[in-house]
Parts: structure tokens; sequence; C-alpha cells
């Protein structure tokens, strides 16, 4: 019977929580303005850290671009008013532009661009999927003290699995996007 109560304790509240973080990363750094993200970046961060790449495009137009192929950079203007203009370029050819506008795609807080979150429930109508409850994500965009790009990507979930055994947690995943040469993003 001993036994048991440390088993029927797990159950009933698991959970867990994971953050990934390159070893060299110094956090974000405040940027003044919108004008800081200015410039050209290679498109993927690199994954010499065993860690899944980290695209530009698959989060600017995340259904446009597949993972097999993907530009080589991406160059970002100042547009009009409180806006951003991106281009996604391979070389030296034009692949996609799109303007993104402050306060209806994304919010500029403390030098950092957040995106709109995004909301899921989940019914555990697919099959193989034991999961019933909400999952939201959320991604920031900003720069570190070098100047270079970062990604940081965070997932919280919280519902049930197999109808009864509650579930919680939380991701986290912080990529560079390196600043590229403005050549990369020349077009011919």
């Amino acid at each position: 019977m001993r036994q048991v109560a440390p088993i029927a304790m797990f159950l009933f509240c698991a959970g867990c929580a994971s953050t990934e973080v390159a070893e060299e990363d110094t956090g974000f750094a405040e940027s003044p303005g919108l004008e800081g993200f200015i410039g050209c970046y290679r498109n993927c961060s690199d994954p010499s850290d065993g860690s899944a790449p980290v695209c530009l495009t698959s989060i600017i137009w995340p259904d446009e671009f597949t993972a097999a192929t993907p530009p080589q950079a991406v160059y970002i203007q100042k547009g009009d008013g409180k806006s951003l203009v991106a281009s996604a370029i391979s070389d030296g050819v034009l692949l996609k532009q799109s303007r993104f506008r402050e306060g209806e795609d994304f919010e500029f807080k403390a030098g950092r661009i957040e995106l709109k979150r995004d909301y899921v429930a989940s019914g555990a109508r697919e099959p193989g999927n034991p999961f019933i409850g909400m999952v939201t994500s959320k991604t920031v965009l900003g720069l570190d003290d070098s100047g270079q790009g970062r990604v940081s990507r965070s997932t919280a979930f919280a519902g049930t699995g197999f109808l009864i055994i509650p579930v919680a947690g939380k991701t986290s995943n912080t990529q560079k996007i390196e600043r590229a040469p403005i050549d990369l993003c020349e077009r011919s």
C-alpha cells in the first residue's frame, strides 16, 4: 500500500517544464525602436548545438515555404508609420514580401516584437491524441547585445491525458538568428 501512494500522487500531479537556450546566449537587449531590426538576416538558426533550426520565414509566413527548401535570407526594412517590411530572398530572387503593422500584427514592448499569441483547444478527436485541454504559444523576436537576432518561443498547456490524468507544462526555446552581410539580401 505504501508504494501505491507515490504512484497515485504522480498520476494526479503530472507536469513538466523544458527550457532550451544556447550556452553563449546573452539575453534580449532593449532596442530603442523598430529601426534597430532593419537589416539582412540569415533565415535559419545554426543547428550545430543539436537543436532543430528555427527559420524566420516559418514564423513570418507559416505555410509559405517547406522545411526542405527554406529561403537563404530575410531582409527587414522600415515601412511607413509603425510598420516593418519583411522580404524572403534566395540567390538574389525575391520570393515573398509582406508589410507588418504594430498593433495589428505585433506589439512592440521593451525593445521586442511580440507576435499575437496562439490558442488551441484539443478535444482528443484526432486518432492517437489522448490530450483534452488548452495550449497557448507565444513568439518573441528581438536582438541580443551584439545586434544579432534572437527568437524565443514558449508553449504552455493544461488539461487531462486519457481523460483522468491531469497534465500541465511549459516549454521554452530560444535561438540566435545571425545578421548577414547585405549582399546576401541584394536582389539581382
